[in-house]
Parts: structure tokens; sequence; C-alpha cells
């Protein structure tokens, strides 16, 4: 595995390379630590302001990643760049394929409430745009440099469609020893105006609902390989902020989510369902594009060469 983590000089880019630490130290992956920062006009002015604002982004530059390479310290060893792009979209995508990462490592938006996620234009775009799983750090997220990932949680719809996420997961999992469970999760939320049946209808066909998601589960269950140890459970509650505390989390926990099904196919797109966890997750995100492929062999996960400048 290889994550390039979208370095910024602000606590954004602080929270995505404490995610990316994390991540890395579970499995001894190589961590890239990417700055992009604007291009430089391509052209000399007689006043030199070219010249004057190339040499601002390069000492910009050093100082923040001096400090990224303290935040880091010797807990692993990474990589650490600057690239220089019209966009940081554009420079993250491009930077991921030069790399051949397998995952881009991102920061919430400082619109967010503490613990909770929100993206900001980059990230939009990014979500739209990226071919790879893509990483969410909530706002204020921090390990201390001490944990690992202790468990992934798969966000299970009970529908085929949601195989291949936990086919993702179960990679992950079985490849680093990581501890798997899958949420379903039932949301009862009672709107102002209620259908013409009536919340007692409405709780009924939730109740069903929540009947079939355990069988869903189970059967999943009953196809997985025996030597992987899955736990399941069902959230629920009256809406989704609830329904997702109501599962409990540990402390570095990560929820896993699939591409929606309108997206394009290699690429992620999230439904609604997939946005109001998002907004409401406690807990650090994977988005998985559909048909997403990893590399999970031992082969992919050579120690890093060490740090770069």
């Amino acid at each position: 595995m290889k994550y390039l983590v979208a370095y910024s000089a602000d606590r954004g880019g602080e929270e995505a390379l404490a995610l990316g630490t994390m991540l890395s130290q579970r499995n001894k992956a190589k961590m890239v630590v990417c700055l992009i920062q604007p291009s430089a006009w391509g052209y000399p002015s007689m006043a030199r302001v070219d010249a004057e604002y190339a040499a601002f982004l390069d000492k910009h530059a050093e100082k923040a990643m001096d400090k990224a390479k303290a935040l880091v310290g010797n807990k692993l060893q990474a990589q650490f760049i600057t690239r220089s792009y019209t966009s940081a979209q554009e420079g993250l995508l491009a930077t991921a394929e030069d790399l051949g990462a397998d995952m881009i490592v991102l920061g919430s938006s400082r619109g967010a409430t503490v613990g909770k996620f929100l993206e900001g234009s980059v990230t939009r775009n990014l979500l739209h745009s990226s071919k790879l799983p893509v990483a969410l750090a909530p706002r204020g997220f921090n390990t201390g440099g001490k944990t690992v990932l202790p468990r992934m949680t798969c966000a299970y719809g009970a529908t085929r469609k949601s195989k291949a996420t936990v086919d993702y997961c179960v990679g992950f999992s079985r490849k680093y020893q990581v501890p798997l469970r899958l949420a379903t999760f039932v949301v009862r939320d009672k709107q102002m105006y209620p259908t013409g049946a009536g919340y007692q209808i409405e709780n009924l066909v939730a109740n069903q609902w929540r009947s079939q998601a355990v069988a869903a589960q189970k059967a999943l269950l009953a196809e997985l390989s025996s030597d992987m140890p899955v736990k399941t459970v069902i959230g629920d509650g009256a809406n989704w902020k609830e329904a997702l505390q109501s599962i409990g989390w540990k402390p570095g926990e990560v929820l896993v989510i699939g591409s929606g099904r309108l997206g394009p196919l290699a690429q992620v797109f999230l439904g609604s369902n997939g946005n109001r966890i998002i907004r409401n997750a406690p807990v650090p995100m994977i988005i998985v594009p559909r048909h997403a492929h990893v590399d999970f062999s031992d082969e992919a996960d050579a120690p890093a060469e060490g740090s770069a400048g």
C-alpha cells in the first residue's frame, strides 16, 4: 500500500497527516506527504515579480514540509514532496498516478464541527474524479501518533451492489490483520408531515427492513471465507446521526463507504445516503470507487526507502 497524504500548512493538513500516519503504521506501508502549491508564472516580468513569487512559494513549501516532518518524527519512514499545479485537484490526481498511490488522504473543511467531516471544493471535485479510494479525516482528528487502525467498519447496504465494497474491506482486513465488521443502518426519520399511512405504518416498514438487513448480512457471511472472522451490527436510530452513533466506535476506527451506482464505473460518486453518512459519521472514512482494484500482495508493501525533501 502507498498512501498519498494531501498536506497543507493548516489544521486540515495536520489532520490528513494524522490519518495517513495511523493507516501507514498499521500495515507498515509507504506514505508520501505531498504539498501542492500554485504554479508560478511561466514567463519573466521586467519587475522580477515572477521570481519573487516563485521564491515566496518555495520558502512557504520548505517551512510547511519542515513542520510535516516534525509531526511525523520517527514514527515511520515517509517521503515528502512538493508539486506545482494550477489546481490542487489536478496536482493530487497526477501525483497519485505518477507515484502509483493506492489511496489519497484528505483533511476536512474548517466549516465542519469538531469530530465530523465536511468537504471543501477540492474534496468535492476529487470525490467525483478519483479512481482511487479516498480517506477523509474529520475535523480535529489527532491520534497522538500512538494509535494504529483498531478496526474497519464496512457500510453494507444489504444489496448485491454493496458486495464490491465488502470485497475491498475483506482484502484489506485479511492482508493487514484488521478486525472487520459489517454495518447496515436503519433510519426511522419522522418527517414533519408523514405519508398518508402514518408514522405507525412507517415504523413497521422500518422494522421489516431491519429484518431483511439481518438476513442479508447472514447470507453474506455464509459466502465469505471461514478464515475471515467478520462481525455484523445494525445501526438503528431516529436519524442518521443516532443510527451511526448507536453501533459504538473505537478510537481511530475507520468507516468504509462504497461509491453510488450512478457514478462512472471506475470513479467515486456518492448517493444521497452516502452523503448523509459522511456528514454524520463520528470517525474517519474511506470512500471506495466502484470496481476499485488495490494490490494487497506482499510486493506492494515493500518498506519505504526513506525520507526525501
